[in-house]
């Protein structure tokens, strides 16, 4: 991790909030969608543009989480 940051136990936690907060967004979408999907055709393409934007939260979350601990 960066040495520029101070506290990491911090750090890793507001990351973890973050991205649960991501994946709560997606599944209250999803939710939303399938209860009132008559509502939803109107904002079709921006539930698309969320996903895709939290999708690829989620998943950078991941992949340099993965990456920060695996050794040289």
């Amino acid at each position: 991790m960066n040495d520029t940051i101070v506290n990491k136990e911090v750090y890793q936690a507001n990351r973890r909030y973050m991205c649960w907060v991501a994946l709560g967004l997606m599944a209250i979408s999803t939710i939303a969608t399938i209860a009132y999907p008559d509502r939803m055709e109107a904002v079709d393409s921006i539930i698309m543009a969320q996903y895709l934007a939290l999708s690829g939260l989620v998943s950078a979350y991941f992949l340099l989480g993965s990456k920060q601990g695996a050794t040289k």
